[in-house]
């Protein structure tokens, strides 16, 4: 006679980004930092097709940035790890998504960053990168895949190219953006 063997039952909850972005909201909330956006390969995603990347870029606003030179996010660490999150390297694993904290290091990061736009994912509410400015901080940094990333924000339609260009002047990133791609 064949035993019937009875299936465990697992209690198993994905995640989903929408609740990365809800742990960075009460990050903020909790004073840890005066404002973020997300930026990066990530941010693209709001404007352009998809593009493969590793990690969620987290450009913040630290509620102390008197001293440039030296940043510390050792109470940003902190308070992941008080959350239960680890650490990897660089990354903060927030529900097993990578995410890397980065300090305004510019004045155009910082100007990102508090003109970013509000976008909804899932229902909550997400500071993101505007494409104008996206396609500025690829343009600053450099290097061939940050460019290919600006040129497939000009190609998508979503960049405003007077506002870019007055971006780059203010900044002094001197590139001859084309009227069409």
């Amino acid at each position: 006679m064949a035993q019937i063997v009875s299936r465990p039952q697992y209690n198993v909850r994905v995640f989903s980004l929408a609740d990365v972005f809800r742990v960075l909201i009460r990050m903020r909330d909790e004073a840890r930092v005066l404002e973020y956006a997300i930026g990066g390969a990530t941010a693209v995603l709001f404007y352009a097709e998809p593009t493969r990347t590793y990690d969620l870029d987290v450009f913040l606003l630290l509620l102390d940035d008197s001293d440039a030179s030296f940043v510390s996010l050792s109470g940003i660490y902190s308070w992941a790890q008080e959350q239960g999150f680890t650490l990897d390297a660089e990354h903060v694993m927030i529900h097993g998504v990578p995410v890397q904290f980065l300090p305004a290091y510019n004045q155009l990061v910082a100007e990102a960053v508090r003109e970013a736009r509000v976008h909804e994912y899932e229902g909550v509410a997400v500071p993101v990168i505007g494409p104008e400015h996206l396609t500025a901080l690829a343009l600053q940094a450099g290097g061939a895949r940050r460019r290919e990333r600006a040129w497939q924000l000009l190609e998508s339609g979503a960049v405003d190219r007077m506002k870019l260009r007055g971006i780059l002047d203010a900044h002094g990133i001197a590139i001859d953006i084309p009227d069409d791609v």
